[in-house]
């Protein structure tokens, strides 16, 4: 909201609180200016215009106010499609029919260091590659208790889901521990002691994975 003192320092004298006004508005961009005159001695007319580059940006609701203590009036503030710019002038206020006036700067379109007001603000650090490890909470996770087998290999991960996918897995390890057991045995490299244990322990663990996939 924009204040103005109409004959607070004199008769007809007035008093604008600033001296820029900035509308960062992008094309096609509107927004209301409320602008708040306080009139300290008799009523008097107070005459609203714009001019410079604004001139035809700036539309009062009423630009010949005849104001008795105090009234809020109103600017619709426009910026008009095209190239992204920079629209300065004056916006300026009167009295007396023209005999005192007062103006300040107004500026609308592409204001630097300015956010536009219908922008929407973007975190710069979404383009960061470790965005997502930066704020992503963890997910947590449910441990499934599964009933022991008896038989527990540490520091080994089993992944049990690719496991069960293996229906045959259980004949496949008996077949490929006899072809190992014959082929040792043919080369004398093992006993038939060997080689028979070796058998047992390839049926056990043929029938825990057994069991594993049940």
């Amino acid at each position: 909201m924009l204040k103005v003192y109409i004959n607070r320092k004199g008769w007809q004298s007035i008093e604008i609180e600033d001296d820029l006004l900035q509308f960062p508005l992008k094309p096609g961009g509107k927004t209301q200016l409320d602008i708040d005159v306080i009139n300290c001695e008799a009523p008097t007319h107070v005459y609203l215009s714009s001019r410079g580059a604004v001139k035809d940006k700036v539309i009062f609701t009423r630009n010949n106010a005849y104001v008795d203590g105090e009234e809020v009036l109103t600017a619709t503030i426009s910026n008009p499609l095209g190239p992204e710019q920079l629209y300065e002038g004056e916006l300026s206020i009167s009295t007396g029919y023209g005999s005192k006036e007062a103006s300040i700067i107004l500026q609308i379109g592409h204001v630097e260091n300015e956010t536009p007001l219908d922008a929407i603000e973007v975190d710069e650090d979404l383009s960061s590659s470790d965005y997502g490890h930066r704020y992503s909470k963890p997910r947590p996770t449910t441990a499934i208790k599964r009933p022991s087998l008896g038989v527990r290999w540490p520091f080994i991960r089993v992944d049990t889901k690719r496991i069960r996918r293996m229906s045959n897995l259980p004949y496949i390890l008996v077949g490929v521990g006899v072809i190992i057991a014959l082929i040792l045995l043919a080369a004398g490299r093992i006993s038939y002691g060997v080689a028979i244990l070796g058998f047992i322990v390839v049926v056990v663990l043929a029938y825990y994975t057994w069991r594993l996939l049940d």
